[in-house]
């Protein structure tokens, strides 16, 4: 039974003491066949590619920027993002979205001009949109402004068999019917074990298991009975079990269809 860490950020500072032992023999022995770095921000973009490099075929990148790191994205880095996103190790782009409870850092305006500016990366290079979308308490208007800004700019034509996903699904079965109709997977991770999260866990199961991937967004987001302690890849048979269990469905099953999904969206053999 193997499975996929779609969205892990590896090169995060809290893995500097253990970050090769677990690449290379923790997370084999967990199952993982393949975890997706998430460089998110113009410091990130280097270091992913090296840890690509250290370990092909295990370590695949996304590169692009986080909303709430959009005030950094200068000329000088979009020139080098578009650089970078020429190269075959550059899976997607992202994750890029809307963030508003990150608005004191990154004005609504920037964010915006940002997201714009990644959604067009996409479609210049045809390559997947990995999508952040966060609202404040109970305001789905992010949602609305998000799928507004894919509405007008965004092509979702790839060379891939799916056009994106709406990572760290954390919404209504509303939310996620436009993303689905949007072409988009929903990313789902440990916020779906939290007891409070039921509606998550509804809106999945109207979804099915066909139109999700599993994540970690590791070090943060540790599925429930391992909160409070750093995340990591190996915890996805974890999220997995959690999941199949509510979908009644065999995690054998859930396995394979959430591994071709991202294997299928991000183009991986």
């Amino acid at each position: 039974m193997h499975f996929i860490d779609s969205h892990a950020h590896l090169c995060d500072p809290a893995f500097d003491a253990d970050r090769d032992e677990l690449i290379a023999t923790r997370l084999p022995q967990a199952g993982l066949a393949a975890s997706i770095e998430i460089a998110c921000a113009p410091d990130e973009w280097a270091p992913a590619f090296s840890l690509a490099d250290k370990y092909p075929g295990f370590i695949g990148t996304v590169l692009g920027v986080h909303p709430e790191y959009a005030p950094r994205y200068t000329q000088a880095a979009a020139d080098d993002l578009a650089q970078r996103l020429q190269d075959r190790r550059a899976l997607a782009v992202g994750e890029a979205g809307l963030d508003y409870t990150c608005l004191d850092v990154a004005p609504r305006e920037i964010q915006h001009r940002v997201f714009v500016q990644m959604i067009e990366l996409a479609n210049a290079n045809h390559k997947p949109l990995v999508l952040h979308v966060r609202r404040q308490a109970e305001n789905y208007n992010v949602y609305q402004d998000t799928f507004s800004c894919l509405k007008h700019h965004w092509h979702a034509t790839t060379s891939t068999a799916h056009p994106g996903v709406l990572h760290c699904f954390c919404a209504r079965y509303e939310e996620a019917k436009q993303a689905l109709d949007s072409g988009l997977l929903l990313g789902i991770n440990g916020c779906f074990t939290y007891k409070k999260n039921e509606y998550i866990r509804e809106s999945v199961k109207k979804a099915g298991a066909d139109k999700i991937i599993l994540e970690t967004d590791c070090p943060y987001l540790s599925p429930q009975g391992k909160r409070g302690t750093r995340n990591d890849p190996s915890n996805i048979p974890l999220i997995a079990q959690w999941v199949a269990d509510y979908l009644n469905v065999p995690l054998q099953t859930l396995a394979e269809q959430t591994t071709q999904n991202a294997r299928q969206l991000y183009g991986l053999p």
